[in-house]
C-alpha cells in the first residue's frame, strides 16, 4: 500500500506540472492497489487519471476521461461523498462534449443529447452532496445555470445561479459571486431584461470592488457592461 501511495503521489505531482507521464505513474499504481484489494485508493487512482485526460492539452481525450471518471465512481462505497465529485466531473465532460459540438456547428439534436446529460449528472451529484459542501453546491448550481441558459432556458437558469451565489456568499467568495452575476447580467441582456441585467450588474461590480486592484480588469470590464446596459435603455425609452 505504501509503494501504490507513493507512486500514486508521483502522479499527482506530474499530473500538477501537466506532465503526460502522470498516466504512467497512475496505471503503475493501479495494480498495486487491486493487489491488496484497497478499492478506495484505486478510486482516487481512476478519479486522477480522469482528470489527466480532460486538463492535460497533450493527454486530452474525453472518452478516455469519463471511461476513469465511470470507474472511480463504481469503486467508490454508495456511502462515499466522493461519489458526487466523480458524477460532478462526468458532467463537466458532457458540457465540454457540448461546447466542443457547437464550435464545430453539430445538429441540435446533438448539442441537446450532451447538455441532457450533463444536467443529469449534475442532478445526481447535487443529491448526493451534504449540505456543508458550499463550494461543491456552488460549483454545481452554477454549471446548472449554464446548462438550463445553453438550452435556450433562463428562466429555469436563474434559480440555479442565485443558489450558486449564495453559497459564494457563505464561503466568502464575492470574487465568484460577482463571476455569477456578471455572467448572469450578460444572459439577461441577451433576454432583453434590462432592469434585471443592471441590478446584477451593479450588484457583481459592488462584488468586484472590495477586490481592489486585484480585480482591476474585471472592474474595468463590468464598468463596460453598465454603461452598454444604460445605453440600451436610454434607447428604448
Amino acid at each position: 500500500r505504501t509503494l501504490a501511495v507513493s507512486v500514486g503521489q508521483l502522479g499527482n505531482i506530474l499530473r500538477e506540472q501537466s506532465k503526460p507521464e502522470c498516466v504512467r505513474a497512475y496505471e503503475e499504481a493501479i495494480p498495486l492497489c487491486q493487489r491488496i484489494g484497497d478499492k478506495p485508493e484505486e478510486a482516487i487512482l481512476a478519479f486522477n487519471l480522469g482528470h489527466a485526460y480532460k486538463d492535460i492539452p497533450a493527454l486530452r481525450d474525453l472518452a478516455q476521461a469519463e471511461r476513469w471518471y465511470r470507474r472511480g465512481l463504481e469503486l467508490f462505497g454508495d456511502d462515499d461523498p466522493r461519489r458526487a465529485h466523480c458524477l460532478g466531473q462526468l458532467g463537466l465532460v458532457a458540457y465540454e462534449r457540448f461546447i466542443e459540438a457547437r464550435a464545430a456547428k453539430l445538429l441540435k439534436a446533438e448539442l441537446l443529447k450532451h447538455l441532457n446529460d450533463a444536467l443529469g449528472f449534475y442532478q445526481q451529484a447535487l443529491q448526493l452532496l451534504p449540505p456543508n459542501a458550499v463550494n461543491d453546491l456552488a460549483v454545481a448550481h452554477n454549471q446548472l445555470g449554464l446548462i438550463y441558459k445553453d438550452a435556450g432556458d433562463l428562466d429555469r437558469a436563474l434559480p440555479h445561479y442565485r443558489e450558486s451565489i449564495r453559497y459564494e456568499e457563505m464561503q466568502g467568495n464575492l470574487y465568484g459571486a460577482a463571476q455569477t452575476r456578471a455572467n448572469v447580467a450578460i444572459g439577461l441582456v441577451n433576454a432583453g431584461r434590462l432592469d434585471d441585467a443592471l441590478a446584477y450588474a451593479l450588484a457583481a461590480l459592488r462584488n468586484y470592488e472590495t477586490y481592489g486592484e486585484r480585480a482591476a480588469e474585471e472592474i474595468q470590464k463590468t464598468k463596460g457592461l453598465i454603461e452598454k446596459i444604460e445605453k440600451e435603455m436610454t434607447n428604448d425609452k
